[in-house]
Formats: C-alpha cells, sequence, structure tokens
C-alpha cells in the first residue's frame, strides 16, 4: 500500500533528439505544472548538440526528472516505447521537446480521466507557435468521442503531444507504437485504441505546439500523408470489415474531407457515394448514440459542399438523393445548407 501511495499518478514522457533550441523552455513547462504528482521521463536519443547538459541542469533542481539515455540514435518509436516500458503512473501523458505545456495541463487532464473512467484518450486543445513563440492559429479540434470516432476514420484527430493516457488500457491491450507506422505512429495507436476505450479532446487550450521547419512533421510531411492514408484505409476496414476500399479510394477521400473539393470534377459523384456508404454504416452501429444527429450535420455539410462546388454536377447530387430516401431529413439539411453554398460560389 506505501508503494501503491509513491508511484506517481502521471508518467510524463518526453524523446529528446538535438533539440537544444527549444528543449529548456519545453523542460520548464513541465516543471512549473500545478498538478506535482508526476514523473518526467526524458529519453536522451544520442543527442551531439547540448541537449544532454540542458536535461542534466534541469535534473540537478529536481528529482522527478527521470533520464533514459541512449548512446545510439535509436529514433522516435523505439524511444517512445522505452518510455512505456518504464512508465509506472496510472497515466500517461506526452509531451515533445520543442512545444509548451500551459500550467494547467496536466490537472485538468487528470481530474477528467479521474471523473471519467471509460475514456482512456483524453486530448486536448492546442494553439500552434511560430519559433519565435509567437501565436499562430487555433487547429480544428474535435470534442467527444462520437465525432472522435468519425473523424479517425480520416484524420488524426489528435495532436500526438496534447494527449493523456490511460496506462490500465495499454496493459490491458497490449498496444504499443508500430515501428512500421513510422511517421504516424500515434495515429496508428490511437485508432487501434480506440476499439478498447472511449476518446475526448478537453476544449481548453493547454499546449502550445511549435511550427518551424525542423520539427518531425514538417521534414516528413509526405511520409507521413501516405502512412497516414494507410492507417486510414486500415481503421476503415477494422470498423467495417464489409468495406472493401483501396489506398487510392482512400487518399483521394481523404484530401477531399481535408482540403475540400477534389481537383477532377468526375471524382466527386464516386467520392460522395463512398463517403455516405461509410456514413451510412457508422450511424447505423451508433444509432442509439444522442451525438449521432449533430454529428450528421457535419457530414451534410461536407456533401453539400462537394455537390454545390461549381461547377454543379448532377451526377454527384444522386448518391445524396438516393440517401434521403432512406432518412428525409438529410433533404431538409441540404436546402438548408444551399442557399449559403450557392451564394459563396456565385459572388467570388
Amino acid at each position: 500500500t506505501n508503494l501503491m501511495r509513491e508511484l506517481p499518478l502521471v508518467s510524463l514522457i518526453m524523446p529528446v533528439f538535438n533539440a537544444e533550441q527549444y528543449l529548456a523552455d519545453a523542460i520548464l513547462s513541465i516543471l512549473e505544472q500545478s498538478y506535482p504528482n508526476f514523473e518526467f521521463l526524458i529519453i536522451d536519443d544520442g543527442s551531439k548538440d547540448n541537449s544532454s547538459k540542458i536535461i542534466e541542469h534541469f535534473q540537478k533542481s529536481d528529482t522527478r526528472i527521470c533520464v533514459v539515455r541512449q548512446p545510439i540514435n535509436q529514433g522516435l518509436v523505439p524511444s517512445l516505447n522505452r518510455g512505456l516500458d518504464i512508465a509506472q503512473g496510472k497515466y500517461i501523458a506526452r509531451m515533445d521537446a520543442d512545444d509548451i505545456s500551459l500550467p494547467d495541463r496536466l490537472s485538468k487532464q487528470v481530474e477528467y480521466l479521474e471523473s471519467h473512467p471509460d475514456v482512456g484518450i483524453l486530448g486536448c486543445g492546442v494553439q500552434h507557435i511560430d519559433q519565435t513563440g509567437k501565436l499562430l492559429v487555433s487547429p480544428q479540434l474535435f470534442l467527444g468521442d462520437l465525432s472522435i470516432r468519425w473523424h479517425i476514420l480520416f484524420e488524426n484527430p489528435f495532436y500526438h503531444p496534447s494527449i493523456m493516457l490511460r496506462n490500465s488500457t495499454l496493459k490491458t491491450t497490449g498496444f504499443q507504437y508500430n515501428p512500421h507506422k513510422q511517421h504516424a505512429e500515434d495515429f496508428d495507436l490511437l485508432s487501434r485504441l480506440l476499439l478498447f476505450t472511449k476518446a475526448d479532446n478537453l476544449p481548453d487550450t493547454l499546449l502550445l505546439y511549435r511550427i518551424h521547419s525542423e520539427s518531425i512533421s514538417e521534414k516528413n510531411t509526405v511520409k507521413q500523408r501516405l502512412k497516414a492514408t494507410e492507417i486510414s484505409q486500415e481503421t476503415i476496414q477494422r470498423f467495417f470489415p464489409e468495406m472493401s476500399l483501396s489506398t487510392n479510394q482512400i487518399k483521394q477521400l481523404s484530401e477531399a474531407v481535408l482540403g475540400g473539393t477534389p481537383k477532377a470534377k468526375h471524382q466527386r459523384s464516386r467520392l460522395i457515394s463512398i463517403y455516405l456508404k461509410i456514413w451510412a454504416g457508422f450511424s447505423q452501429k451508433h444509432k442509439s448514440e444522442v451525438e449521432l444527429s449533430k454529428l450528421e450535420h457535419d457530414v451534410i455539410a461536407w456533401a453539400a459542399r462537394m455537390i454545390l462546388y461549381p461547377p454543379f454536377q448532377p451526377k454527384s447530387a444522386k448518391a445524396l438523393w438516393n440517401l434521403t430516401k432512406t432518412n428525409w431529413k438529410w433533404l431538409f439539411y441540404l436546402i438548408e445548407k444551399l442557399p449559403y453554398y450557392w451564394t459563396r460560389h456565385q459572388f467570388r
């Protein structure tokens, strides 16, 4: 019992590789958290710059820091899994060496997870900052388990360094980060965990996410997108085994969902049909959930944008019309959206 009391409630994992420019700010943002009961696992992955010295400086003054030194660079995924192996906390939080956690991040995430035992994945709102720390845009945030389950079919609804996981969920499933999913390893892990637990995002902005040319995401954008397409295909197949979609179809659909309308006009009707087929399966699976109606509005908004985007194509409307025959509400949603899109496109 005494040992259990001494164990930290949160294990915070932060891999570090040649991150001297922003590292001190990242570490300080964790040490200054209003929630004190954590262990800070810093995986020094063979850094050749001053990162090791910066870590040592902070380690001398704070016993919550536990440094794991890897003399030879292993890469992000092995470093993350090393952290998972030694983490003792009830909850596992992520942090990157170039970001900043705001002071109440851990306390708000712990408070939520303590009162929602069915939730095993929790993210939060983030705001982008540049190299100097200047505030940029706040990206879209998906709130609620159902919204996350829908959007994870096409994209990652979480910012990786914002998440806190329930350690028992990881231990029960035996899941870790998959080295074969490098550059989108978080997307892969979270999509698999959703088979066993619920998820949510806190609406509060609790993390400043730095955008700079040397970040892993910026350096590997193309590889990340290709791997994300592969994971989307696997996730859709996992949740809806009756659907058989090619990698190319998933790629085009994800691009359309994330970026608006595909360049090739002839693709629209086919993509709308696929999208609504997936939605039909999703809504049938979750028909008893109260949030489904709100999510349905988001789905019809996307379909309406695809259909009404000039030049108008009657074939694109056919897929939606077929669905209205089984659910008349869709017709009213479309009528509701039509004036907005018509006006928007007429006077561009």
